[in-house]
Order: C-alpha cells, then structure tokens, then sequence
C-alpha cells in the first residue's frame, strides 16, 4: 500500500520521517526525476517510500519551493498517474543531483578497477566476472 492510499488507521502505523524538519540531502522528488523534464507521482511515491518520507509532503514541499509545478492531472481521475513539470530551480537541482551520483559512481568505479589490478598482481584474481 503506498503513502497516497493509506487509510488514516494505516497511516498511525507507519511512521514517516517529517521532510521538513529531517530533509534529505535531495528532495525525492529531485531523485525521481533524474534527468527527466517530468516525473509522475507514482515514481515519486516509489522513491519517497523508500526514502523513508511521506509522498504527498515531498510533492507539496517541492510545490512550495519552486522545484516543481503540475503539469497534468490524470484523466482518469487517479492520483498516481499525475505528472509535474521540474521548474528551471528544480532542473538545476536535478542536474546537480545527477552529477553528483556520476561523480561518486566513477570515484567508485576507479577504486574497484583498482583494486581488481592490485588482485592480478598478487595472484589473486578474485571473483570471476560474468
């Protein structure tokens, strides 16, 4: 059951962190959207869940903090398939965000390269890639 369709009596039983009081590094909804113009309410449910935050808060504080505005509502009438438009401060976040993951993936991606030839010279290849 994700944040949006809890019942109130659900809802007393998880506990979400408060986005406003313990923000993460990177809003979720920043994260949803990678690289992305648009990012839907159920990819952003998807990564606030596992964030640990509510959906509906982190849609709302982006609202409030010019990283987001709506762009469509479903015509179906279903919440998740809602989508928002990043404002030009969210791509600027976004793109910060995106940089940020790429410089650390290469950082780490150096040090196991490096450490796969210190394996080869000592003898000890290691696991076997597939």
């Amino acid at each position: 059951m994700s944040g949006m369709e809890m019942s109130e009596s659900s809802s007393e039983e998880l506990r979400y962190r408060n986005i406003r009081r313990d923000p993460p590094p990177t809003s979720p909804v920043i994260t949803a959207a990678g690289y992305s113009d648009v990012v839907g309410v159920g990819l952003i449910d998807y990564v606030a869940q596992w964030a640990g935050y509510d959906t509906e808060e982190c849609i709302q504080k982006a609202v409030d903090d010019g990283d987001i505005e709506v762009y469509r509502f479903s015509p179906y009438g279903a919440r998740r398939y809602d989508t928002y438009r990043l404002t030009a401060r969210g791509r600027r976040a976004a793109d910060r965000h995106m940089g940020d993951v790429l410089r650390r993936s290469a950082i780490a991606a150096k040090r196991d390269q490096e450490e796969r030839k210190k394996m080869r010279r000592s003898g000890r290849d290691g696991p076997a890639l597939s």
